[in-house]
């Protein structure tokens, strides 16, 4: 019998309602786990004969490697694809599809254009020159089995509301499905360690020991699933700076990227984001600061939950980012490949996860805006934003944007240089390299 069935029996015994309602939950998520390591064992059964195969396979062809992409703002793996497109044993090709929210019209989705959405992410890659293809059929509109393209390795670019047929239970039965995180894990969240996705995994390459060590001995991840490679996104850093890839407007004007995000409400797991008490103030500084000028860098989902939570109406919203448009001194970038916008900037302001790492590297001032009811950092966390300015209110926000941006009083730079010696090793081979090499191995290639 299912715990959940079972609760509805048993949750009687209590007479508050909210108590019945956290025994439910409780009992549901004891049939999660249950589920969750029932079929566990059943893909980890599926990826032997898999891996067995493709060591005989890759003497005759090229194995294809697939990367599951729906938004081109979160795609970290452009070495990676570059690094497999030189190697003569990978073919590598990205496939567009949908988060399953926006083809269900859910959560403040329903003002998307699919369409249009899904070609504007086709066209951010076919636009390098990069093999790519949809994986879902407008005419039919639906999602497209991911077995009709043949793919023998499968990198999902996140692991948030993915099509059933195009999720890890499905397409563990022909293919190797692995991961890199588009954001390092430097929260005390546990919803990553937890889900069901990352235990699935064939392979989740991983940034840094800190974490692998939170998997395997905390978590009790196999060590072999979990092996250490880098970041993927930092490789971005050991390219030649891409001067048709700048975004900025003006020239001699101290530029400032704000980057918020999307976790702003009281139910959110994080609950990091500050852009519900902060956004009129950014507007207002921009408008009155001509002589800085500003990117708003927002998440992609953002908007969705301004709405979602009913934070602005739809016309509200779409009037606030209208003015930030129509500034002189500001624009907004929504898409991926960001860090040559990061490298030719002075700041950045946000209270995002994964750019609190990514902005390490630069040794340039960051103002870390942090909600009172987040979540926390774990310790690796706290290690890379030690040399960083923590806003806890408005008052510490101007008080630094003034100090550190405007007056050059930065004062911690010699200890974020220090973070980042500590914190990530870039010497040697790059995040990508380690990975096909690691592959390679595997297939005794």
């Amino acid at each position: 019998m299912k715990y959940s069935l079972l609760s509805n029996i048993i949750a009687w015994v209590f007479h508050d309602r909210s108590d019945r309602k956290i025994f439910r939950k409780f009992c549901s998520g004891i049939d999660e786990r249950v589920l969750c390591e029932k079929r566990r064992k059943i893909i980890y059964s599926r990826y032997p004969n898999t891996v067995e195969k493709l060591k005989k396979d890759v003497k005759t062809r090229q194995l294809k490697v697939v990367f599951l992409c729906a938004e081109n703002s979160k795609w970290s793996y452009q070495s990676l694809y570059e690094e497999l497109d030189k190697n003569p044993n990978f073919e590598p090709q990205i496939l567009i599809t949908l988060l399953k929210p926006m083809f269900l019209k859910k959560h403040s989705y329903e003002f998307i254009n699919v369409k249009q959405f899904l070609t504007e992410n086709y066209e951010f890659f076919k636009s390098k020159g990069m093999n790519v293809d949809y994986a879902f059929d407008f005419e039919k509109n639906k999602y497209i089995d991911l077995k009709e393209f043949k793919p023998d390795i499968i990198f999902y670019e996140q692991p948030w509301d993915i099509a059933d047929v195009q999720a890890i239970w499905k397409t563990s039965e022909f293919a190797l499905c692995c991961h890199c995180s588009y954001g390092t894990s430097i929260t005390t969240a546990t919803y990553e360690f937890n889900a069901p996705f990352y235990r699935y995994l064939y392979k989740y390459f991983l940034d840094n020991e800190f974490i692998r060590d939170s998997y395997v001995n905390v978590y009790d991840y196999n060590s072999e699933n979990v092996p250490v490679t880098g970041s993927l996104k930092l490789d971005a850093y050991r390219l030649p700076l891409d001067t048709n890839n700048i975004k900025w407007k003006t020239e001699g004007k101290k530029r400032v990227i704000w980057a918020p995000h999307h976790s702003f409400s009281k139910d959110s797991i994080l609950k990091y984001g500050t852009f519900d008490r902060n956004y009129n103030f950014f507007l207002d500084f921009a408008k009155n600061h001509q002589e800085i000028e500003f990117i708003l860098k927002p998440h992609p989902i953002l908007k969705h939950q301004i709405l979602e939570k009913k934070l602005m109406t739809k016309v509200q919203m779409e009037d606030y980012f209208k003015q930030w448009e129509n500034l002189p001194n500001a624009q907004i970038i929504e898409g991926g490949n960001y860090f040559d916008m990061f490298r030719t900037s002075d700041m950045l302001i946000t209270d995002s996860c994964s750019f609190l790492s990514e902005y390490l590297p630069l040794g340039k001032p960051v103002i870390h805006l942090i909600s009172n009811s987040s979540s926390g950092l774990n310790g690796f966390g706290n290690k890379i934003t030690q040399g960083y300015y923590k806003a806890l209110n408005l008052n510490d926000l101007k008080r630094y944007i003034d100090e550190v941006l405007i007056n050059n009083n930065d004062t911690l730079k010699d200890l974020r240089i220090k973070s980042y010696q500590e914190c990530f090793n870039n010497e040697g081979q790059s995040s990508a390299v380690r990975i096909v090499n690691h592959l390679a191995n595997l297939f005794n290639i």
